[in-house]
């Protein structure tokens, strides 16, 4: 019997199972909640559509199409974020935003296919 031969395959098994298991990981981690607000803000104001897109529900993407130039007006006003902190609860989360100025708001995110999206909406 020929160990050697079966102790190899079980390590090419190993090694692939291993490889497996972590791009499995890797691609299944998501942005943060505060993250996502980050990089929501970072793309309002420099008024990039594909990046508020991507971490925005549609329903904050017609929102913003209507009173886009205003929003990024007062995100300018704001300056950058200076602290988040953020509550979740199930696929339901709420960042509490500290700008530079010293004002704070609240942005409510939804999980949409595993990933966190700014959810504004004009129910309340």
């Amino acid at each position: 019997m020929d160990f050697k031969h079966e102790r190899d395959c079980v390590k090419k098994l190993m090694i692939c199972v291993c490889l497996v298991f972590i791009f499995a990981i890797g691609c299944g981690k998501s942005d943060s909640p505060s993250t996502v607000v980050k990089k929501f803000y970072e793309a309002v104001e420099k008024n990039d559509t594909k990046a508020i897109a991507k971490y925005s529900t549609p329903e904050t993407v017609s929102l913003l199409a209507m009173f886009g130039t205003k929003m990024q007006g007062e995100v300018a006003k704001k300056g950058k974020i200076q602290k988040t902190t953020e509550k979740i609860n199930n696929d339901e989360a709420v960042v509490d935003v500290t700008f530079n100025n010293g004002e704070n708001s609240e942005m409510k995110l939804i999980k949409v296919n595993g990933e966190w999206k700014v959810n504004i909406s004009m129910e309340k």
